[in-house]
């Protein structure tokens, strides 16, 4: 198995109609992959199924990857690792894979969420030590947007704590 923080670029059949390929799919990761997801949040919206229906479903947005729509069995294993709370998921982070499944009469690859909360491992001291020595609000801005899009999430109470001090000293 190989993480991976950004979509991987295959030569999946599927990659070649990008127009209808808006949501993250199985055709977005190589054979072993499994892709690490910074939640930025989770709304209904209107897609377009199968039939192309216009139909309202749960879609997670991402901050590194393309919106995702939530089937139930997904649904579940992000809310038995973050709660019940959608709301509360922003700023968590899930580890997707793809996986064969039966669905629609037919076996297919689908998307699967583990069911473990993905641990990085990333040492993120030089990330810290750029934002606690932040003179300035665009100095902190600066430094925290040269932070990879993968590791903010574990930056944003910090930043947000040096923001809180940068305000009170005017």
């Amino acid at each position: 198995m190989t993480l991976v923080f950004e979509p991987s670029q295959t030569t999946h059949w599927k990659n070649l109609f990008p127009n209808k390929m808006l949501l993250l799919g199985s055709q977005n990761l190589n054979e072993g992959e499994e892709l690490i997801g910074a939640i930025k949040s989770v709304e209904v919206s209107a897609i377009r199924n199968q039939q192309g229906k216009e139909e309202s479903v749960p879609v997670v947005t991402f901050d590194n990857a393309p919106p995702m729509a939530l089937n139930i069995t997904n649904t579940r294993t992000i809310a038995s690792l973050y709660g019940e709370r959608y709301d509360e998921w922003a700023g968590k982070a899930i580890q997707i894979y793809a996986t064969k499944v039966k669905a629609f009469g037919v076996e297919q690859m689908a998307l699967r969420v583990r069911e473990a909360i993905p641990d990085t491992a990333e040492d993120i001291t030089k990330y810290e030590k750029a934002i606690e020595g932040a003179k300035t609000l665009s100095a902190l801005k600066k430094a925290f947007m040269s932070t990879p899009k993968h590791l903010k999430p574990r930056l944003v109470a910090l930043k947000d704590s040096m923001k809180e001090q940068l305000d009170a000293q005017g």
